[in-house]
């Protein structure tokens, strides 16, 4: 990934909101790429919510210095690598940034506070956006006749060779943003899952738990009725060691037994 253009936000708004002219799709801004481009902005916008501008240019510079990091380990990787040695990975994969983040406090950045990877990515994937459009928009320039040159300041006679290069550059920007754009879904997929498999656990454990109390206070009606609390637990404890040790995590499960079965009386005598 190259390094972001750190005026860039200074130039395009990053709070605007991208008129993809739907109702009249021949006046979108950008032909056929329009759609391409709202879809990014929008949910980098929705990522970042409200976030002063001075906090999304401390990230501009912030993720140009991780990425110069990134690249300097790359290569320290790759010279100090020998045959023996796994693979030498891409350090500004974004799983690479990811894992260079983990060097870092980034809650704690006060120019860009309380942010998490997934914000970070976002402001990555929105200036990589804003840098295909201004290549986009070169590229319309030249080819409409509104503009000689693709890139000022080089002879005439490699603007054409230059306007392919923007159109690869172009479209390279492109995949870079998109790519982080799934790369940030697939984090908080990620997040969720592990917050959803976490009550499945829960639940499941919770109604194992259920499960034993109800065929521990069965057999105490059928069996043990006439005891006390405290024997009436005994007896069951014995009968059932090896399902209450695995479902409860006490020191004394007899006393936990003998406190079920007080419960358990209480609730029979209101019914």
């Amino acid at each position: 990934m190259s390094l972001l253009d750190p005026e860039l936000f200074d130039r395009r708004n990053p709070h605007q909101p991208y008129d993809m002219h739907m109702k009249d799709p021949l006046e979108a801004p950008h032909g056929s790429l329009t759609t391409t481009f709202g879809f990014i902005i929008s949910s980098c916008q929705k990522q970042l919510r409200e976030r002063p501008l001075e906090e999304l240019q401390y990230a501009v510079e912030f993720l140009n210095w991780v990425m110069k990091e990134a690249d300097h380990r790359f290569t320290h990787q790759f010279f100090n690598a020998d045959d023996r040695a796994e693979e030498v990975l891409f350090q500004t994969d974004p799983r690479q940034i990811l894992a260079l983040f983990e060097d870092f406090d980034l809650e704690d950045q006060e120019g860009f506070p309380n942010a998490t990877p997934e914000d970070y990515f976002a402001v990555l994937s929105l200036a990589k956006c804003f840098e295909a459009i201004e290549t986009h928009e070169r590229i319309t320039s030249y080819e409409t006749g509104k503009s000689a040159t693709i890139v000022e300041g080089y002879p005439e006679g490699l603007q054409a060779s230059l306007y392919h290069s923007a159109i690869s550059a172009r479209d390279g920007l492109l995949e870079e943003a998109k790519d982080l754009i799934a790369f940030i879904d697939g984090i908080k997929f990620a997040q969720l899952r592990a917050r959803n498999s976490g009550k499945r656990g829960a639940a499941v454990k919770s109604t194992r738990f259920a499960m034993l109390r109800d065929k521990l206070m069965a057999a105490y009606d059928e069996r043990y009725q006439k005891m006390t609390n405290r024997q009436a637990a005994n007896r069951l404890y014995q009968e059932f060691r090896d399902e209450v040790e695995k479902e409860l995590r006490t020191d004394d499960p007899v006393n936990r037994l003998a406190i079920w079965i007080g419960q358990h009386k209480k609730k029979t005598i209101r019914n």
